[in-house]
């Protein structure tokens, strides 16, 4: 059994916005085993975000590091549902890299999977091209999508943050505008 006490990240957030009665919070990532992204949507307000980073060799620890940062978000914050990104198989001149991030990837997916579960909180899997059709982004190249999802976080919450957290935003958005029903 796991105990939020022996969390390492379990007092981390300072600044946890308490959530208002009949409020629906929503936790967006945009997970990976280095750096995730994270937003928090109240009634489809962005009150929160920001990154969590794992530096750590061995990927089972920047897992295991993940899901206690994840356990510490749910404690912390309280959210109603949980957006994640779907994963899926980049191919390209590497073919062999890209098994294994997508493998990686996948199994960090499966741990946040079965943390929600495990705090009884629903959550969805969103394909990338969804929620990023659903924010209007676009470009052709992996890249321009991303510096597009910048710019339009810029343009509806005037702020500037890496493609990460932006991204972690886009997920948020859509799965807070889907999902909230007043």
């Amino acid at each position: 059994i796991y105990l939020i006490s022996q969390n390492q990240y379990k007092n981390q957030d300072k600044k946890v916005v308490p959530k208002k009665k009949g409020t629906f919070r929503v936790l967006g990532l945009d997970q990976a085993t280095r750096v995730t992204g994270y937003s928090i949507f109240d009634d489809k307000k962005l009150v929160k975000y920001g990154t969590f980073e794992t530096n750590l060799d061995d990927e089972i620890a920047r897992d295991h590091r993940i899901k206690e940062w994840l356990i510490s978000m749910i404690e912390n914050w309280q959210p109603d549902y949980i957006g994640l990104e779907g994963i899926q198989l980049q191919e390209g001149s590497e073919r062999a890299m890209g098994v294994t991030v997508f493998e990686t990837l996948a199994h960090l997916q499966g741990i946040l999977m079965e943390t929600a579960y495990a705090h009884d909180i629903p959550y969805k899997v969103v394909h990338t091209a969804t929620w990023r059709n659903h924010c209007g982004v676009k470009g052709k190249t992996r890249a321009d999508k991303k510096k597009s999802m910048q710019l339009i976080v810029k343009e509806l919450f005037d702020i500037s943050i890496s493609n990460d957290c932006a991204d972690a935003i886009g997920i948020g958005k859509f799965v807070s505008d889907t999902h909230f029903k007043k």
